[in-house]
């Protein structure tokens, strides 16, 4: 009898090791979480409903295998004893210390967060530099010179598209064509262009 309960012991242990790990934290040790924008080096402070429901997004998180992969967003969790826990996000991607990886299964989450907290909306799209090689059309994720900048709002603002500039990233509205969105970067880059168009 004894070596069967014991043996129920051990099956019970060993599928509860098996369960899926998810990213808890105890609520009531942090004192407020921010959201900073890769290479920006303002972090936002969550509002008290972001506060509350983010932590019902870890709940439902679940442990992948440690990936690879470029930061779009840092998450600072700071505690009420004055440390902090800093987090990479990419998509729907949590990555904590020592590499520990987790998904919460919502690709826009994290985004959605940042463009409340800069005042933008979901009709906002982020600009990127869109080039072609051998034909290929692609957007570099970098950050803009001061002269691209200044040229993508000029040219933005010639084709009357709506735009909004939060600390050096451009958030244009509406949807803009890969082809356009090449058209409107080369214009952005070309001098001549730019004097022409004061």
């Amino acid at each position: 009898m004894k070596t069967r309960f014991l043996k129920f012991v051990l099956f019970i242990c060993s599928c509860s090791n098996n369960m899926p790990k998810k990213l808890t934290i105890d609520k009531s040790r942090v004192s407020y979480i921010e959201i900073r924008k890769r290479i920006d080096t303002v972090s936002l402070r969550l509002s008290e409903e972001q506060f509350d429901h983010i932590f019902i997004k870890f709940e439902n998180s679940t442990e992948r295998k440690p990936i690879k992969f470029l930061e779009q967003y840092y998450l600072t969790i700071h505690l009420k004893t004055g440390n902090v826990i800093p987090y990479s996000i990419s998509n729907d991607l949590i990555k904590g210390p020592g590499g520990y990886t987790y998904s919460i299964r919502d690709k826009e989450y994290f985004k959605k967060i940042w463009f409340k907290q800069s005042g933008l909306t979901d009709k906002h799209t982020e600009y990127y530099p869109t080039y072609k090689q051998k034909g290929v059309l692609y957007q570099a994720i970098a950050t803009l010179d001061k002269k691209h900048l200044e040229g993508i709002k000029k040219v933005l603002t010639f084709y009357h598209h709506k735009w909004k500039e939060v600390r050096g990233y451009i958030f244009y509205e509406g949807n803009i064509s890969e082809e356009k969105l090449y058209e409107y970067t080369s214009k952005a880059k070309d001098s001549i262009w730019l004097n022409t168009h004061k």
